[in-house]
């Protein structure tokens, strides 16, 4: 059995999460001879903030009623500018409120469910959830909790997102693990050993 990160964030799917470890004597993080030990304390502020990047910044779902949106208020335009044709005004107004309404209706829709989510995951108060180890010269990434322990081969990492607040280390293209700068001593060395296991082509630097 294998140890589940968080998964994308769907409206249908509940995300799965990882079962959490009990308060343990380990230090965030510890670094001794190249390895690393990060045991990781999640909040709900970390996984709000995973769930919008991961929907809004990453797989940037909100074109589509965006786009509709525009042709919509597109399409109302041109029917204010022909108001002397019969009914243009009318049908203007009845686009121009359906085209205003569906990104407000989305996201609002999407911040209600994104706070359902974060609910569900008992992050309230923070938890250790996880617990990672590598090393500069392991080539797998070793995953631990309570119940079980996985590792997973650095080439087969799908990619890794540095963050503001965050390292979020996407092990599939669905499924990633959270590692918050608080919970690392040495954040330029954590970022500089996972830029160098994976290679620059499969790291993402917040702009």
């Amino acid at each position: 059995m294998c140890i589940h990160g968080y998964s994308n964030y769907t409206y249908k799917r509940q995300v799965r999460y990882s079962p959490f470890l009990p308060e343990c004597a380990l230090s965030p993080c510890s670094c001794y001879s190249g390895n690393m030990t990060i045991a990781v304390k999640l909040s709900e502020q970390h996984y709000r903030q995973f769930l919008i990047f991961n929907i809004l910044k990453r797989l940037k779902l909100y074109r589509s009623p965006v786009i509709f949106a525009s042709i919509l208020t597109f399409s109302a335009i041109i029917c204010f500018v022909m108001y002397q044709v019969e009914g243009a005004v009318l049908l203007g107004t009845v686009l121009l409120v359906v085209g205003l309404g569906v990104p407000v209706v989305y996201f609002a829709s999407f911040f209600a469910t994104v706070k359902k989510q974060v609910k569900l995951q008992k992050l309230n108060p923070p938890r250790l959830v996880y617990t990672l180890q590598f090393s500069e010269d392991s080539d797998a990434v070793a995953i631990s909790n309570e119940k079980e322990q996985a590792s997973y081969r650095w080439q087969d990492v799908y990619h890794a997102y540095f963050e503001k607040e965050c390292i979020y280390l996407f092990i599939t293209r669905d499924r990633a693990f959270l590692i918050p700068y608080e919970v690392v001593e040495d954040k330029d060395a954590v970022c500089n050993l996972i830029t160098s296991k994976l290679g620059r082509n499969r790291c993402t630097q917040s702009r």
